[in-house]
């Protein structure tokens, strides 16, 4: 650990020990200390080694300055965008997640607290100094997402992510023993009957809520969302994507306390209520009414996949299978390494002793609403342990190259347009 005072001295001198401008930026300036800081809370938070004063430490600092400076650009612009909001509860979860990983790695509070001491500081001052610097990074990351999002493709060339691929080659750990397999996944449909009283059951109670009735009791009554029911249909803040499509549809285009019709999604009918709006976020709740599976409707499934393990076999496409049968939510496609197939549904542990071009199934499992699925299984590849290659992680290598590229890009321009002015 190294104090603040030690770290002044070694940047000034012993008998020069005094706050200084270290760069101005647009109309923001970074201070001697606010890199002091930066370099106690990595010591203190990642374990960063400081090195002894000299060549290694001015570098160590003059980078920090940098991302310092990258820091601030990106904060001055994300202050003008009016539409990020940032979630203090999120913050302070967080902050307390933070200092609990260091009070275990110091092993215990009191230990911690001399630590502290130990650099000038107490343990408030120092939940201070995390709390502002995970609002930073929730500002940075909220606003980069934004700009990301919008930003222009950048063209890479094969050169660039094989250049990308050997740089970062000497880090990566050694490719696990592979299944790759394709699947169709079956769920049993409930009788058109079932359907007619779903909706006239939901219908019922969107009439209860439009004659004055309480939303949140009626959802502890009547919904099937076993989620969110007994919290009176509370589905918390939620953005759009992150329900089908729908839902989606119709939760975001809906106004605070208006609630909706009924809408039919692939789960049933909902009754969809808006609270509150924000940037592009939404908070509601819902109430819905599934239609009742019975064990004619499940028996009718496992023979569909009896008849879809037989198509395989013989040699029906996997793709034509999936598009005619297939749970369209359930991927058509899975690589998983061996030691994660227990991490699959129960069922599918039978993969584990499965050669190439095996047809397996029907396995049925229950998803983790207590959904009935009945899955047919091809095995397209079993891959032993090795090194990855370059085709292995081409995909992913482009995707970091490009976002690295997009985010430099940024940052350009973010300089181009801002007075920087670096004092040594």
């Amino acid at each position: 650990m190294i104090s603040p005072e030690l770290m002044t001295a070694q940047v000034l001198g012993e008998e020069d020990v005094v706050d200084r401008v270290m760069a101005i930026v647009g109309d923001s300036i970074i201070l001697q200390t606010e890199i002091q800081e930066e370099l106690q809370r990595m010591a203190m938070s990642d374990g960063v080694t400081l090195p002894d004063p000299g060549p290694e430490l001015d570098q160590m600092m003059s980078q920090v300055l940098q991302q310092m400076i990258n820091r601030t650009l990106v904060l001055q612009e994300a202050a003008r965008d009016t539409l990020l909001q940032i979630d203090e509860s999120e913050i302070e979860d967080r902050v307390a997640s933070r200092i609990d990983e260091v009070t275990q790695q110091f092993g215990g509070q009191s230990a911690l607290q001399q630590a502290l001491e130990t650099d000038g500081l107490n343990l408030a001052e120092y939940r201070e100094l995390l709390r502002t610097q995970i609002r930073q990074e929730q500002t940075q990351q909220l606003f980069l997402q934004r700009s990301l999002q919008n930003a222009p493709t950048i063209e890479l060339s094969e050169d660039d992510l094989l250049e990308s691929f050997q740089a970062a080659r000497g880090q990566l750990q050694q490719r696990p023993k592979i299944i790759t397999f394709t699947q169709v996944v079956l769920k049993p449909i409930p009788s058109e009957m079932a359907e007619q009283a779903a909706r006239t059951e939901a219908d019922s109670v969107l009439g209860e809520i439009r004659s004055g009735g309480d939303f949140e009791e009626l959802a502890q009554l009547h919904s099937d969302d076993i989620g969110s029911a007994e919290l009176g249909g509370d589905l918390g803040w939620f953005r759009r994507g992150a329900m089908v499509a729908e839902f989606d549809d119709a939760a975001f285009s809906m106004m605070d306390g208006q609630v909706s019709d009924i809408v039919q999604t692939e789960f049933g009918y909902h009754i969809i209520k808006i609270e509150r709006s924000r940037g592009g976020e939404k908070r509601g709740r819902h109430i819905l009414v599934m239609p009742e599976m019975t064990e004619t409707d499940v028996q009718t499934a496992r023979d569909t996949a009896s008849v879809v393990l037989e198509q395989v076999k013989n040699g029906e496409p996997m793709e034509i299978l999936f598009a005619q049968y297939s749970d369209q939510e359930a991927p058509d496609t899975i690589p998983v390494p061996f030691d994660q197939i227990d991490q699959l549904p129960l069922g599918y542990g039978v993969i584990s002793t499965a050669m190439a071009k095996d047809v397996i199934g029907p396995i049925e499992y229950q998803t983790p609403r207590g959904d009935v699925r009945l899955a047919v299984v091809k095995v397209e590849e079993v891959r032993e342990a090795g090194a990855y290659t370059f085709e292995d992680l081409r995909g992913q290598v482009a995707a970091q190259l490009q976002e690295q590229r997009q985010y430099a890009r940024i940052l350009e321009g973010l300089r181009a347009k801002t007075h920087i002015e670096i004092r040594q």
